[in-house]
């Protein structure tokens, strides 16, 4: 089984270079979580568009979306405190 690297912000695979930020695949985050400068968006605009696509594809309540998604991204590398 192939293995993918996952957006460090979202968990998103990413299969192909296009969908790195940037297009460069040593990025860790994918072209949904980065600007047109291949930074960071801040992490409210991430949550958002998460939420979004979780009860679009799952057909969940946004108070369910946003409880999955909440559950995710405290494990995701982008959102872990500094060290």
């Amino acid at each position: 089984m192939v293995s993918f690297p996952r957006c460090e912000a979202c968990g998103m695979p990413m299969s192909h270079p296009s969908q790195h930020g940037n297009g460069d695949t040593g990025h860790p985050y994918c072209l949904y979580c980065t600007d047109t400068a291949g930074q960071l968006r801040p992490r409210s605009e991430i949550r958002e568009g998460m939420i979004h696509y979780v009860m679009k594809s799952e057909n969940w309540t946004r108070d369910k979306a946003e409880a999955e998604v909440d559950r995710q991204m405290i494990h995701l590398p982008a959102w872990q405190p500094a060290h």
